[in-house]
């Protein structure tokens, strides 16, 4: 039966799960083409749907993270079930690559995780959990980008609509979640790594013969460790990863989903494979050395650097600030001019508060301008007290002159005491 969804034209059906149905949809207003998710659930009443549509805003304001899926518009069909308009995945999900290709290369495994933990971790920081990853909700970009889709879906349903839970097959669920414990960060690190088990195995880790019931399957992920990976080419460090993701309890799995992607970065590092960027709220995750690989150097934040003129060396306005104040040997130890041997100590460096070099030098150099310019005037002032003859003193005796054909000494200069 075709959804009759006002401002939608329904063009085919493209996919269904246990919750709902996925339609190919244009959008009439925007002419545009969208991916319509219908729950098909029976009845949700107001307060279910308010927080149904108050998930969906949040997923919205994520939608500028390079690997979460855009929300367009949430509403309502006309026969009264919720819908979701999301941006268009023409190449499908990881689910559709699986079925095509069969178990994903483990450098491909190894870039959807970081890029889905970054997403999960953005979607932590906002107070909201996924509640539903599994491949079939990591959508493909027409470049190949993975993209995190359906947040909130699991909750509405889980709370609301006990109907589904005979379509409900839970691979992916982590076992506090089974137990009927409140599912917390832990489950979607758990979730996360029981999808990228499947995307190297080709199934789900705990998936037993056909026909078998639920039952058991719930028995083997709630006691049972996840088998080895049956493919000679997985190496150890990544199925370590993936183990420690799938602990049974949520206190020995990774406690963010940064701290999970960086360690599916060190395992890029260690195989030699190109470390993929991980987004998450404002910054990128660098991935920290590998294992017995150095890590650059860590500097203090105290530590001078080369713009430091007394850390370099250098001077300032001819006078040397740092190293050698007579010469000799310059910070870092390269050769300067020789001066004086006699050991001069070192000028300390500027106090808090107190006024740098430039401003004390000019307070004294104002000084001895104002020190010479009194010594001036006092010299004439006793020149004019002499009565301007040049040949008396200044007590009005006569100034002694030399002898005929001799010449006077120079007058003896000023000295600075």
């Amino acid at each position: 039966m075709t959804e009759d969804v006002p401002g939608y034209r329904v063009l085919e059906q493209i996919g269904e799960g246990g919750f709902s149905v996925v339609y190919r949809a244009h959008q009439e207003r925007l002419d545009r083409t969208v991916a319509l998710k219908v729950l098909s659930v029976g009845t949700v009443d107001a307060a279910a749907m308010r927080r149904f549509q108050r998930e969906c805003k949040i997923t919205g304001r994520l939608s500028g993270h390079p690997n979460i899926v855009t929300v367009l518009d949430t509403g309502t069909t006309r026969a009264g079930r919720p819908y979701i308009a999301m941006e268009y995945f023409e190449h499908g999900a990881l689910t559709d690559r699986l079925a095509k290709e069969g178990p994903l290369p483990v450098a491909d495994v190894l870039r959807i995780g970081v890029k889905t933990a970054g997403a999960l971790a953005a979607t932590h920081e906002t107070d909201v959990l996924h509640r539903d990853v599994k491949p079939q909700n990591v959508l493909l970009s027409r470049y190949g980008e993975p993209a995190l889709a359906d947040f909130g879906i699991a909750r509405l349903v889980d709370s609301f609509d006990a109907t589904h839970t005979q379509a409900f097959t839970p691979h992916h669920a982590a076992p506090e979640v089974l137990e009927g414990r409140p599912p917390g960060i832990g489950a979607d690190i758990y979730s996360l790594g029981s999808t990228l088990y499947q995307l190297l195995a080709g199934q789900p880790a705990f998936k037993g013969p056909p026909g078998e019931g639920i039952a058991l399957l719930m028995l083997r992920i709630l006691h049972d460790p996840p088998p080895p990976i049956p493919r000679p080419d997985v190496p150890k460090p990544v199925a370590d990863v993936i183990g420690r993701a799938m602990a049974k309890t949520p206190e020995q799995r990774y406690t963010t989903a940064v701290e999970f992607a960086q360690a599916l970065q060190r395992a890029q590092a260690e195989l030699g494979l190109p470390v993929t960027d991980v987004a998450y709220s404002g910054s990128a995750v660098t991935p920290g050395p590998a294992p017995g690989l150095p890590g650059p150097p860590l500097v203090p934040e105290w530590a001078p650097t080369t713009s430091d003129p007394r850390a370099s060396g250098s001077t300032t306005n001819g006078s040397p600030t740092g190293g050698s104040p007579t010469g000799g040997f310059a910070a870092g130890g390269a050769p300067g001019v020789t001066g004086p041997t006699t050991p001069h100590p070192s000028p300390p460096g500027p106090l808090p508060g107190r006024p740098q070099d430039g401003p004390r030098r000019g307070l004294i150099v104002a000084a001895g301008v104002a020190l010479v310019g009194g010594l001036v005037l006092g010299i004439g002032a006793l020149a004019l007290a002499g009565g301007g003859d040049p040949g008396k003193r200044a007590g009005g005796s006569p100034a002694p002159t030399a002898p005929q054909g001799q010449v006077t000494q120079a007058p003896q200069p000023v000295t600075a005491a």
